[in-house]
């Protein structure tokens, strides 16, 4: 028993194709897909298969790619965490050197602060010994009450009236009675201050020394009511007295007061001492003290000023220091660091005392974020703070890192831009999967076009063995026509005069046909190599149609056809070539009637429209399915439907008529309805079309 065929690849396309068109169809389609098998084949193996295998790398590339820049992230927010704490730590450590370098070389600490640290507001001075506060600021009570009672009387208040109204020498004769009539001592004081003010005021200015110089000597330390010193208004007021009669001498104890306010402890919640210290700086200005001392005296009185000024705000939390031994005595030259509500305070030991810094918290906060501002460039992905504990932390925390100094407060690194660097993280993977999706879609649509191309290609031979085929059969067709007839009249079969008359005419018409399909073939011979050219001159189209139409007029009505014609009588001159045109005349009769036979009745209308001429040929005949009215102009086409595939043709015909319009600059258009017939449109152009010495459309 024979052994049944292997089932081969080819075997197995053989009987696909045998069951869809037929053994002989199968057989030919097979022989022309051979050798483009074999091109499918090495184009699978030299580019399909090695890229689908760069496509799986790429992919895996990307997914690293994206795995190495989170990791890039992670490791820039680490450096830029160290490389914040060390600056943080940078600018701590110049502080306490600093603050130590004052101590050893006996410089104040208490002077320009701002100079250790531009957050630095007040520095304490802790007497060890006692536990208590002794610089540059005291606490202690005023020696006066601060409502000063004595002035709400009946006494005090018709001698203030009198120094308003400018009376002074009675007002300064009822300050001195109640001066020497007060039980109190502060009241005392007070009074005899303003006896000596309404005594300068009233011209009596050695009267007035000299009770300047009592108040000075005996109630140095008893505070007005607005908070002054009477001692301090005494002094001011005797240099304003030396500085009227002599300038040098007035100058020297300006500067002697002025040195001696800024020696002493100034009072916390008391702002006597500043406002002198500015009043003396003022009288001084009009002196010849150089302007240089003064400015500098002048920054010394305001950072002495501020001082206070924070001292006082922060007493509170500077008393809360003391609870639980915080200030207990540690190494000399060590610094501790504690926190409160609004200020960071550092202290350090020497010996006998404790000196404590406070920092404003807001702006060192400030000045240390302002050191993490240059740790990374502004470009960077990832940015590094300083955030306090009550403040909301930015998302997606990459690192925290608590402050050694200041355990409230983290060094926090993090994505500068989370949302920026998601979208372009995703669009770095997005890009590169958009290339390996663009290399396989290159290759699958060069897979598609391979597949396009050999369905061309096998189309293309079947079209050309079609063809063959209709053209041998279109020949054979007058060939025998005209070899009968010519054999009745050899042979004298047609023996009557009208007999022999039809013989000829068939003759004739067969050749003329004949002639017109070899012409057809020249022609697209040419078309196709390039060559043909047409020589294009203005003239009246419609004669052009007229005598085509005349010319098939005869042979249509052999053949039962009428023909129904339309003319303008002022048609412009159109550029046209009358043989070429006279050719895709008769290609579109020879169609309408072939087509259209059954119908008898051809229409052929000249008209203008707007800046062209349209030559339309109509017929009534089977029509043309829409999904065929482009494709009937390509070259080879034979339509699908099984009433066209009966008749006969090249299927050149109006791929002539297309490139002859186009040649003209103009176009060819169908309008067709199933089943009832088919109008072909040649549009003109009455302009001079360009290009008139082209070879092609």
């Amino acid at each position: 028993m024979a052994a049944p065929p292997r089932l081969g690849p080819l075997v197995l396309l053989r009987r696909l194709l045998d069951a869809r068109r037929g053994d002989p169809r199968a057989r030919e389609d097979l022989y022309h897909l051979r050798g483009v098998l074999n091109f499918v084949l090495l184009f699978a193996a030299t580019i399909g298969l090695p890229g689908l295998l760069l496509a799986y790398y790429g992919v895996a590339g990307i997914r690293a790619q994206r795995d190495a820049g989170a990791a890039q992230v992670a490791h820039d927010a680490e450096v830029a965490a160290d490389a914040m704490s060390a600056q943080v730590a940078t600018e701590f450590k110049s502080f306490e050197e600093q603050a130590l370098s004052r101590l050893n070389t006996g410089k104040s600490m208490h002077s320009r602060p701002s100079e250790m640290s531009p957050a630095l507001r007040v520095v304490y001075r802790v007497d060890m010994k006692n536990n208590a506060l002794a610089g540059p600021f005291l606490r202690g009570e005023s020696e006066v009450a601060p409502d000063a009672p004595w002035r709400q009387s009946a006494a005090w208040r018709a001698a203030a009236a009198s120094e308003a109204a400018g009376a002074f020498g009675k007002a300064a004769s009822a300050f001195g009675t109640l001066a020497h009539r007060a039980p109190e001592p502060e009241a005392q004081g007070d009074a005899l201050f303003a006896h000596g003010r309404c005594l300068l005021r009233a011209g009596d200015v050695r009267s007035a020394e000299l009770t300047f110089g009592e108040v000075e000597r005996n109630w140095r330390a008893v505070r007005t009511e607005e908070g002054f010193r009477l001692g301090d208004l005494a002094r001011f007021k005797l240099a304003e007295i030396a500085l009227a009669r002599d300038p040098s001498e007035g100058s020297v104890l300006l500067r002697r007061l002025l040195d001696s306010l800024l020696a002493e402890e100034w009072t916390l919640g008391e702002g006597g001492e500043a406002a002198v210290s500015r009043g003396v700086l003022d009288n001084l200005a009009t002196t010849p003290t150089n302007p240089d001392e003064i400015a500098r005296l002048r920054e010394t009185v305001d950072d002495r000023q501020s001082q206070l000024y924070w001292a006082g705000r922060l007493e509170g939390e500077f008393d809360s220091l003391g609870a639980k031994g915080r200030l207990l005595k540690q190494s000399p030259g060590t610094f501790s660091y504690r926190m409160t509500e609004s200020a960071l305070w550092a202290m350090t030991w020497t010996e006998t005392d404790q000196y404590i810094f406070a920092f404003d918290a807001d702006i060192l906060l400030h000045h240390l974020r302002g050191l993490g501002a240059g740790t990374l460039g502004a470009n960077a992905d990832v940015a590094v703070t300083i955030l306090a504990a009550d403040e909301d932390p930015p998302r997606d925390i990459r690192v925290r890192r608590p402050l050694a100094r200041a355990p409230q407060w983290s060094i926090v690194a993090y994505p500068r831009d989370p949302e920026a660097l998601s979208h372009r993280q995703a669009d770095d993977v997005r890009r590169g999967l958009g290339i390996v999706l663009l290399s396989v879609g290159m290759i699958v649509v060069g897979a598609f076009l391979t597949l396009r191309l050999v369905r061309r290609e096998l189309d293309a031979a079947r079209a050309k063995s079609d063809f063959a085929a209709n053209v041998s059969h279109e020949l054979r067709s007058p060939i025998t026509q005209i070899r009968l007839k010519a054999e009745a009249l050899q042979l004298g079969l047609a023996d009557s005069p009208e007999a022999q008359a039809r013989h000829y005419d068939v003759i004739v018409r067969e050749a003329e046909r004949l002639s017109r399909m070899v012409d057809n073939m020249l022609d697209f011979a040419a078309i196709e190599r390039g060559q043909k050219r047409y020589n294009l001159k203005p003239g009246d189209l419609s004669v052009t149609v007229q005598n085509v139409v005349e010319t098939a007029r005869v042979a249509m009505e052999t053949r039962a056809m009428t023909i129904e014609e339309s003319y303008p009588e002022d048609l412009p001159p159109v550029w046209h070539d009358p043989d070429a045109v006279a050719q895709v005349v008769v290609n579109l009769l020879s169609n309408a009637a072939k087509y259209g036979q059954e119908a008898g009745w051809i229409g052929v209308v000249v008209r203008v429209r707007g800046d062209e001429v349209l030559v339309e040929v109509t017929d009534r005949g089977i029509g043309i399915d829409p999904s065929e009215t482009q494709a009937i102009f390509e070259q080879y086409y034979r339509s699908n439907d099984p009433a066209a595939r009966r008749k006969k043709g090249t299927g050149i015909g109006l791929t002539i008529v297309k490139y002859i319009m186009e040649a003209h600059g103009g176009s060819v258009t169908v309008r067709s309805t199933h089943g009832v017939g088919t109008t072909f449109v040649l549009h003109f152009p009455i302009k001079r079309p360009p290009g008139l010495d082209r070879q092609g459309a």
